[in-house]
């Protein structure tokens, strides 16, 4: 869609939220402001959304419905662009705003209360509902300054007011009904350029006939008609909550000693190959020589245990394909050297059990997503984060020389990779790597995974969610609920140049954790010097807390500057960030249950030690959390 065609994101605040003492900050519908926005921005393209069902259902039921409800309404244009893929708590899509309308919204709370309040108003019967909430919205959307400059300076006060008769549950209708109009209109090209809110006077009669065709639709949205399995209407898939599949961004040895690890490892000799820490990440080089099994033998083995390439997940998923056409079953079968048969059985399973039982089979899936021979990731990142947990890497011409040893030398890492040829994915590959994660452990007699690391930042919405509620804080809540320890980056957001009045200004963030790392159980690491954090503090561009609801985040604080690692190709190398923080708390989480098993599935007694034990660097608590890490002392207090 051309540029002259968006909405400006004002527009849809002042709308959405109101003006002046009217202003919200939050609003009764499922769809969540930022879905608004990204709608309003470009109104027709597809967005991806992740959709939330009511606990009473659950996400295959919701795409079954929706699958039979497009084969009576449409030409089966949904199935085959929308990129289907639904996972145990949420279902993935990618939809047009008018699909959205369709599709969605009558399956949503809010449709039903809707047409509830509106038929109890008074307004019910008035004609003239649609005038009113164009202009009510309309001059919610206008400043004051705007407004007196629209209806002119000479207006007469009451002027401003007579069409102000809304309130409460029907302004709320009346506001969404009119953004929806406006970006119905806009995907259609019937609107352009509306940057300002002045603009929607122009368009005037299209804005509220198009709300008074969606008032005619209340009643369809409001009791969505029974699909082929002759279900009632109160008994249909029901949606709780539309939101965007957001984008991630990866959070980028003095080290060992300033978390005493080398002490600890002296004094306890801590041994950690039973333990498997889990890297949600672009991807492990599990050939580097700093992963060998035994150092001192190039032929031992890796200790990258497994390989799960989750890039692959949501078009496996999707039912537009087939097993006989299949594109990620194709790739599915290059790297897991699965065969034709036995690839096409195993997803079969998959969409018989989705649309039979409504439940992911995993057992299934994860053959698929088990790579036999993993390529070498094209970004080094997940490598050097795995690196700072466990390398044990030796000089080429003398193994007995140590090059650089990581945390915990002889752990096993899990590499779970989310990335594929660049450094961004979706909020979607991540939650199926959790849920990945959880079927692992829970369907086998001991511990596949005792912990995972998150160096990966996505910036939390605070205007969509609430703080530590979105799906992957959600996930992570349930992952540490099946007693997985989980550990994310605060985030690289806590420095920000601001511009004023009097020009550039350089300042720091509070409110700038991202998610995961605003998720309550889930242990959150900020940055601070390798060397010297008691003199230079607080690493400039690590994330502050509080938490937006006013949690103490992050939790700990642990070197995050110069560190150095492994890269891919037997290389090494330095980088920066909460990235390089976080896992250094994942391997003093695998030193505890490695030196004392009963803390296995205890993730929130291990935090409740990390952060108990921690070393105040006499920082701001927003800044530093409890503290620096302190291995040797987390060890010596259990």
């Amino acid at each position: 869609m051309d540029e002259d065609f968006a909405i400006g994101p004002d527009v849809v605040n002042r709308i959405l939220y109101g003006n002046g003492d009217r202003q919200r900050f939050t609003q009764d519908t499922p769809i969540l402001p930022e879905v608004w926005q990204r709608y309003a921005a470009r109104p027709g393209a597809r967005q991806d959304l992740l959709i939330t069902p009511l606990e009473s259902t659950s996400a295959v039921a919701l795409l079954r419905e929706l699958l039979e409800s497009e084969g009576e309404d449409g030409d089966g244009a949904l199935r085959k662009q929308a990129r289907f893929a639904p996972l145990q708590t949420f279902l993935a899509a990618q939809l047009t705003f008018r699909e959205l309308i369709h599709y969605l919204l009558p399956r949503t709370d809010w449709a039903q209360d809707a047409w509830e309040v509106f038929t109890a108003s008074r307004e019910k019967t008035s004609s003239g509902f649609a005038e009113i909430a164009f202009r009510q919205s309309f001059q919610s959307a206008l400043t004051p300054e705007g407004l007196r400059e629209v209806l002119g300076e000479a207006a007469d006060a009451d002027a401003t007011r007579k069409d102000k008769s809304l309130s409460g549950p029907l302004l709320d209708i009346a506001r969404i009904l009119t953004l929806t109009a406006i970006i119905y209109l806009a995907e259609n090209e019937g609107l352009k350029g509306i940057t300002q809110a002045r603009k929607l006077a122009e368009y005037h009669d299209q804005i509220v006939a198009c709300i008074d065709e969606l008032l005619h639709r209340l009643p369809a949205m409001a009791r969505p008609k029974p699909t082929k399995r002759g279900k009632k209407a109160q008994e249909e898939a029901r949606i709780w909550r539309i939101a965007s599949n957001r984008p991630i961004r990866l959070a980028d040895e003095y080290a060992r000693a300033t978390v005493k690890a080398d002490a600890a490892f002296r004094l306890f000799d801590v041994k950690c190959e039973t333990i498997t820490w889990a890297v949600i990440d672009s991807g492990v080089d599990g050939t580097h020589r700093g992963f060998l099994v035994d150092p001192l033998n190039p032929q031992s083995g890796s200790r990258v245990v497994k390989t799960y390439d989750l890039s692959i997940l949501r078009a496996l998923l999707d039912p537009a394909y087939d097993e006989t056409n299949n594109e990620a079953l194709v790739e599915a079968r290059r790297r897991t050297r699965l065969g034709v048969r036995e690839s096409q059985r195993y997803l079969r399973n998959v969409y018989q059990s989705m649309f039979e039982t409504e439940m992911l089979d995993w057992s299934s899936l994860e053959p698929l997503l088990a790579v036999e021979r993993p390529a070498t990731p094209n970004d080094g990142h997940g490598t050097h984060v795995a690196g700072i947990i466990g390398a044990d890497l030796r000089e080429a011409g003398d193994p007995h020389k140590v090059t650089l040893r990581g945390m915990c030398p002889d752990i096993r890492i899990m590499d779970f990779r989310i990335i594929s040829d660049t450094i961004e994915d979706t909020e979607f590959a991540v939650i199926g790597a959790l849920q990945l994660v959880r079927y692992l452990n829970s369907h086998n007699q001991y511990i596949v995974v005792h912990g995972v690391n998150l160096s990966l930042a996505i910036p939390h919405v605070v205007e969509s969610f609430a703080c530590g509620r979105t799906p992957v804080c959600d996930e992570c809540e349930r992952l540490v609920g099946a007693g997985v320890t989980v550990v994310a980056a605060a985030g690289n957001n806590g420095y920000h140049k601001y511009h004023t009045e009097k020009g550039v200004f350089p300042g720091y963030a509070t409110l700038s954790i991202t998610d995961p790392g605003n998720a309550d159980a889930v242990i959150t690491v900020g940055a601070t010097h390798r060397r010297d954090p008691h003199t230079y503090g607080i690493s400039y561009f690590s994330s502050r807390g509080p938490t937006g609801d006013g949690r103490l985040k992050p939790d700990l604080v642990a070197p995050g500057e110069r560190i150095e690692s492994i890269l891919p190709n037997n290389e090494t190398g330095t980088l920066d960030g909460t990235s390089q923080a976080a896992p250094h708390v994942s391997a003093a989480a695998a030193m505890l249950m490695a030196r004392y098993p009963e803390l296995n599935r205890e993730p929130r007694r291990i935090k409740r030690i990390l952060c108990e034990s921690a070393t105040d660097l006499g920082r701001e608590r927003a800044f530093q959390g409890h503290g620096l890490l302190d291995i040797l002392r987390a060890l010596q207090s259990f």
